[in-house]
């Protein structure tokens, strides 16, 4: 709580940064600046997004998440193309409004002009998505799931064909997981598993961290043979949150922020990951989360300061996860591929389309959004994910710990039923498998880009008429 509260505090300051380069701007372009806001604002929301202190959560555009029809452009732009729109309509209302109240007979058609744009450019999008949802409806996987037959179905081409995934929701309290009794909780998850093995699934997905110990490493080799022994017996491909380790073989090759285990005498890195175990294979495939919350899960920039690692790790609630090493695509039996992002992770369009542009054919999100408790979190998570869907057109498993947990189609609208929060239960749903690319999966965050163009132009041009001014001042006074 201590690090997830300094994080609340400590990142509203960040965006005094935008509205400091605004108050700068405004002054040397007065009529025009309020149309430079959105770029110089949306241009904040990007660089704020890259770095080891980034905190998205709060982006324009995830405003717009239950609006299906608005967000169908976003595999042209992304997320960032949203939040322009959001900044240019209330830019152009802005400026109809003042120049409504200034009241000269010349302003009328600046307000006419700028109330029209600001209609079009809710309107034009519409009319875009509403057209991109009702064809959706009537073809490929939708005519498929709702019309033929389950052996239709199976027979679709690997591009149109469908994947039956289930998702476990244990419903464990956060604290228990880690300073319960181990046992109790594996019996739990195997139980709802074994239960599921009538529905032959393809693959059952099992929330964040949901085995938390380091199951991989030799000293717990009898909890994984019991692992491995119960998938091959009910057939079962698992994908499963757990931390993983990784040991240094010197100790110059560890990193700063690195631990050290005082039995083996070596250093190593500990991730938040995920592992792919499937029947009767002793080769579980990985992944190691790369974005961490910020004092949450890591310090930031800890390997530049590793002598706060000490004093601030785990006891006032900063842990001290390491950044994993590879975008990893999983590969199933079958031939279809996905990836797996955890938790905070899925906040980051640029980087979830990274796992698309490696050949994912459809995404998981395993979160624990049990610290959120009843508050608006596990809510405002779970519609992000809808974003993730609609700019890559892949189908999103996304399993919770305590909820929401969901099955979302490439269009972002919900299959099949959503889970509450705090109840144990399982879903089972057929997804599509989508192998063709978005402009947005192959292309990123290039509106953000042209945003930080325009705005380090304006910047630029500013500080020339700053210094320009000057000049002439001293020059005037001789």
């Amino acid at each position: 709580m201590i690090g997830g509260a300094a994080l609340v505090l400590a990142h509203p300051f960040f965006f005094t940064v935008p509205m400091l380069v605004y108050h700068f701007v405004q002054k040397r372009f007065a009529k025009s600046s309020i149309f430079l806001f959105p770029f110089l604002f949306l241009s904040f929301e990007h660089l704020h997004s890259i770095s080891e202190v980034a905190f998205p959560w709060l982006s324009l555009g995830y405003s717009q998440s239950y609006n299906l029809p608005d967000i169908q452009f976003a595999a042209f732009t992304g997320l960032f193309g949203l939040s322009l729109q959001i900044l240019l309509i209330n830019a152009l209302l802005c400026y109809a409004l003042t120049s409504w109240i200034n009241g000269r007979k010349e302003n009328g058609y600046r307000t006419a002009i700028s109330l029209l744009s600001s209609f079009l450019l809710i309107v034009i999008p519409e009319i875009y998505g509403s057209i991109v949802l009702k064809r959706a409806a009537t073809s490929g996987y939708l005519t498929a799931k709702h019309n033929g037959s389950p052996e239709h179905l199976k027979n679709l081409s690997l591009k149109d064909s469908i994947l039956k995934v289930s998702i476990i929701q244990p419903n464990i309290d956060p604290n228990e997981k880690w300073n319960g009794n181990q046992s109790e909780i594996m019996d739990i998850y195997k139980g709802e598993t074994a239960a599921l093995a009538a529905d032959s699934s393809d693959l059952v997905v099992w929330p964040e961290t949901a085995i938390p110990y380091y199951i991989l490493l030799p000293q717990f080799s009898s909890y994984r043979n019991s692992l491995e022994n119960f998938l091959g017996r009910t057939n079962t491909t698992l994908l499963t949150g757990v931390p993983l380790a990784y040991y240094y073989s010197d100790s110059d090759s560890a990193e700063p922020s690195s631990h050290y285990d005082d039995v083996a005498n070596k250093y190593y890195d500990a991730y938040n990951g995920a592992a792919l175990f499937e029947p009767h294979s002793k080769y579980p495939q990985t992944y190691g989360k790369i974005v961490l919350v910020p004092f949450g899960e890591r310090i930031p920039y800890a390997d530049a300061v590793p002598f706060l690692i000490k004093p601030l790790n785990w006891g006032v609630g900063i842990s001290n996860w390491a950044r994993g090493r590879d975008t990893t695509v999983f590969k199933l039996q079958n031939g279809v591929r996905f990836s797996t992002v955890i938790c905070y992770e899925s906040v980051f369009p640029d980087y979830v389309r990274q796992f698309v542009n490696k050949g994912a054919d459809f995404l998981v999100i395993i979160t624990n959004d049990g610290w959120y408790g009843k508050s608006s979190g596990p809510y405002q998570h779970a519609a992000y994910a809808v974003f993730r869907a609609v700019e890559n057109r892949r189908a999103i498993v996304r399993a919770a710990n305590t909820g929401i947990s969901e099955f979302i189609d490439p269009f972002g609208r919900l299959i099949g039923n959503q889970t509450k929060l705090d109840e144990r239960t399982t879903l089972t749903e057929d997804i599509p498998i989508s192998q063709s690319k978005t402009y947005y999966s192959i292309h990123g965050d290039w509106i953000a880009h042209i945003a930080e163009f325009i705005s380090a132009c304006v910047v630029l041009f500013g500080l020339f008429l700053k210094f320009r001014s000057r000049e002439w001042r001293d020059y005037a006074h001789g």
